[in-house]
């Protein structure tokens, strides 16, 4: 499988949930970059090993002590495009409207 790429609004995402735990410890906010580029890499080694949740969109929920959030992404022209850095219990489903704008990305 190709690279991910990462849907706009996911990066910036990324970069809230970072700058968020940055600001309690900075140990905290690298544990949570670390536990993203960790799945990422899963998700591109293997895509197929996560299920899917919605049409073509599959889920991969982060490690337990990130467990609240998750990566929906698709593969789209044999790319990984991640959708959102995702909060389970804060509008779950928020991102679905970027699924379009997805397939344009690969």
């Amino acid at each position: 499988m190709k690279l991910a790429t990462m849907h706009p609004t996911a990066e910036r995402e990324l970069g809230e949930i970072t700058d968020y735990y940055a600001a309690i410890a900075a140990e905290l906010a690298d544990a949570f970059v670390g536990c993203f580029e960790s799945y990422k890499a899963r998700i591109v080694e293997n895509p197929l090993q996560f299920s899917i949740r919605r049409g073509a969109v599959r889920r991969a929920n982060l490690a337990p002590q990130f467990g609240e959030y998750y990566l929906p992404f698709m593969i789209q022209k044999n790319r990984v495009v991640i959708l959102a850095v995702a909060h389970a219990r804060r509008r779950p489903h928020y991102w679905r409207d970027r699924i379009g704008e997805a397939k344009k990305l690969a």
